[in-house]
């Protein structure tokens, strides 16, 4: 995944209670269009231990989380929060 990828959350951000508000369970029961937002920045990970890339992602609502933890902590999203948007 790189800079200019089209994402949404994946199954498992969908599990994610900080981001409960933005699940596809939630964005269905209001009749709301899939959560697209586009990767404008990677970075590598911060501490020795962490091996996860982090991601920058701006949504294409106004609304859409800061990051993994919802509208607030950390503005990035780890690999495993993401997928890429399929092109059908």
């Amino acid at each position: 995944m790189q800079a200019g990828d089209l994402v949404t959350l994946s199954a498992y951000a969908n599990g994610l209670d900080t981001l409960y508000s933005w699940c596809a369970r939630m964005r269905q029961h209001h009749k709301k269009p899939l959560l697209v937002g586009l990767v404008i920045k990677v970075s590598p990970p911060r501490w020795t231990g962490d091996e996860q890339m982090r991601y920058e992602v701006r949504w294409m609502e106004p609304d859409g989380p800061k990051g993994r933890h919802g509208k607030w902590g950390s503005p990035h999203f780890n690999r495993k929060d993401l997928k890429f948007v399929s092109r059908g």
